[in-house]
């Protein structure tokens, strides 16, 4: 899957980026209808996914929190068991999205620690950043052992291909500011909108190329003014299962 084929790019063209609170306003009534948004986004993000994997085949990472893009994390990794080397998930968090698990489990991915896979890191290929989104977080820092494993892939001479998922975690999603141990993506596939954040402070410096998957957000982003515009490039994508 050539990233032609995955989505459009559209080049250096100014591009409209919301504030987290704007995009859950606009999430709110679709979820509301019963759409999968959830699902939408995990089989689009597991296609980007999947296109790197095809240029540097290997293990992934997965690195899951508690909240939605570590359920997204999760249910990529179910699709990213059938073309991967092997799918490996840290739970960063005591919670997580039970469904999203199993799926991934089910598939073919295991568990192991963050001490665990500090230990052999180097012989990931890829890593899924699922660890936070954009939910509303007084301190967005990361601690224990998401910062641990964050820290492990920093400090590698040849780093996997990072993937965030959402936005790069611990980057804010409005203002872009993040602190030092934020994992830099190669690619970051966004949902429904760009985040002010992605643009915004660090946001470019730490979001590498943006894939923006439409979930059908639009009609609702236009009751809301967008927080800033910038010429960005990005990867427009719809993703697999979307009527």
């Amino acid at each position: 899957m050539s990233e032609s084929s995955s989505g459009v790019l559209a080049s250096g063209e100014r591009v409209a980026a919301y504030s987290a609170d704007a995009v859950r306003a606009a999430e709110k009534p679709l979820l509301a209808e019963g759409r999968p948004l959830m699902r939408w986004a995990a089989a689009a993000l597991a296609d980007v996914a999947a296109h790197q994997l095809s240029v540097r085949p290997g293990p992934v990472l997965v690195l899951a929190g508690a909240g939605d893009n570590g359920a997204d994390a999760l249910f990529a990794a179910a699709d990213l068991c059938v073309v991967a080397e092997r799918v490996d998930v840290v739970l960063v968090r005591d919670r997580v999205h039970r469904a999203a698990l199993d799926a991934a489990v089910g598939a073919g991915a295991r568990v192991r620690s963050a001490s665990d896979v500090c230990g052999d890191m180097a012989d990931y290929a890829l890593v899924l950043d699922g660890i936070l989104g954009i939910g509303r977080l007084a301190d967005r820092r990361l601690r224990g052992g998401a910062r641990a494993v964050v820290e492990c892939v920093r400090g590698l001479e040849e780093r996997p291909v990072v993937v965030a998922v959402d936005l790069p975690s611990g980057l804010d999603p409005d203002d872009g500011s993040a602190d030092a141990a934020v994992l830099a993506a190669d690619v970051t596939v966004t949902f429904g909108a760009l985040k002010a954040g992605l643009v915004r402070g660090r946001g470019p410096e730490l979001a590498g190329r943006v894939h923006l998957v439409d979930l059908g957000l639009e009609p609702y982003l236009r009751l809301a003014h967008p927080a800033v515009t910038a010429p960005v490039d990005v990867v427009r994508v719809a993703p697999r299962g979307r009527a």
